[in-house]
């Protein structure tokens, strides 16, 4: 077993199927299948189920996939930790961003990573906070900025911002309230976060507290799926107020901040410690934490100032909400 055959490994998983591949690696199928085959031979089990859509990992084949990938990433960090020792800064960093903040901050980490370093590559994807966390927890993200991290979580976490969570939906050309209490959101037509989400876990929480249930037809992780869904008319949806802060200011969406309870979550940046001893993740973390709290200074829903004792997790603050049962 070598590093090309675990790179062909990869990148079929990956792509799907051998075809795919073979045009993403720049590698003939053949020979494509034939390193394949020699590192089947050699472990003794089959780590790909061939079928009419493509290739499917078995049970081992995931197995390898995953230590392949971090044996990937620390041959290729290895080489750039060395070769940077005669340069300056380099490397290639992995950098999650939750979807609802992207488009705000991926235009501004694309100006400063040009003009202060020229020599690192930034590897951006953009998902919900529990797929970024995930990613990040499997070494697949070197660092990634998040919402409502566990309190137990073994990441390196520096709290950015405190954001609080508003009532999102089509404005009508109507005056409407700056806030809205919990107990209204039952009055209106809702799509939802995941029920795996911890965002959608502290909403039924305070629900059932209430005695009532957050209904909806349609759950996601997706903050675009949810705008795009509270644009049309139908339904409203529940999130940070930054996230929709063009669009208020446009007149397209009323935002309404939710209150009794008060929703807020600190945004921070988070990474495995060993992941930031890296010289390159360093300066981008620097460079994230230096852009996130100057842009969050001039956001709505924003709070960058004084955040040593924030903790990284999303609480809903009380207010008039019934007390938890016993």
């Amino acid at each position: 077993m070598d590093i090309k055959q675990l790179r062909y490994f990869v990148g079929i998983a990956d792509s799907g199927s051998l075809m795919k591949a073979s045009e993403r690696l720049h590698v003939a199928q053949p020979a494509l299948s034939v390193q394949l085959g020699n590192l089947e031979s050699e472990l003794g089990v089959a780590l790909m189920q061939r079928n009419s859509r493509g290739v499917e990992l078995t049970a081992e084949g995931k197995e390898l996939y995953e230590r392949a990938t971090t044996i990937l990433k620390y041959h290729r960090e290895t080489i750039e930790s060395i070769k940077g020792r005669q340069t300056r800064t380099s490397g290639t960093v992995s950098l999650g961003i939750p979807s609802s903040a992207s488009p705000m901050l991926a235009p501004l980490l694309y100006d400063r990573v040009r003009k202060e370093l020229p020599n690192i590559s930034l590897y951006i994807t953009d998902a919900s906070t529990a797929s970024l966390y995930e990613w990040l927890l499997e070494g697949r993200l070197d660092l990634s900025i998040l919402f409502s991290l566990p309190e137990d979580t073994p990441c390196e976490v520096i709290p950015l911002g405190v954001e609080e969570f508003c009532l999102v939906g089509r404005h009508d050309g109507k005056p409407y309230a700056p806030t809205i209490d919990f107990e209204r959101l039952f009055d209106h037509p809702l799509v939802m976060p995941c029920r795996s989400s911890t965002w959608r876990k502290i909403l039924d929480d305070v629900a059932e507290r209430f005695g009532r249930r957050l209904e909806s037809p349609m759950e996601t992780e997706s903050a675009s799926v949810m705008k795009a869904v509270a644009m049309s008319g139908q339904a409203f949806c529940l999130l940070p107020a930054s996230c929709v802060e063009e669009e208020k200011a446009q007149g397209i969406f009323r935002v309404q901040r939710v209150v009794n309870p008060e929703f807020r979550g600190v945004l921070s940046l988070a990474g495995m410690t060993t992941a930031v001893a890296h010289p390159a993740r360093r300066a981008v973390r620097d460079l994230v934490v230096d852009v996130v709290k100057k842009q969050g200074a001039s956001m709505s829903g924003v709070d960058a100032g004084d955040l040593s004792s924030a903790t990284p997790v999303l609480r809903a603050v009380p207010g008039r909400v019934p007390p938890a049962s016993n």
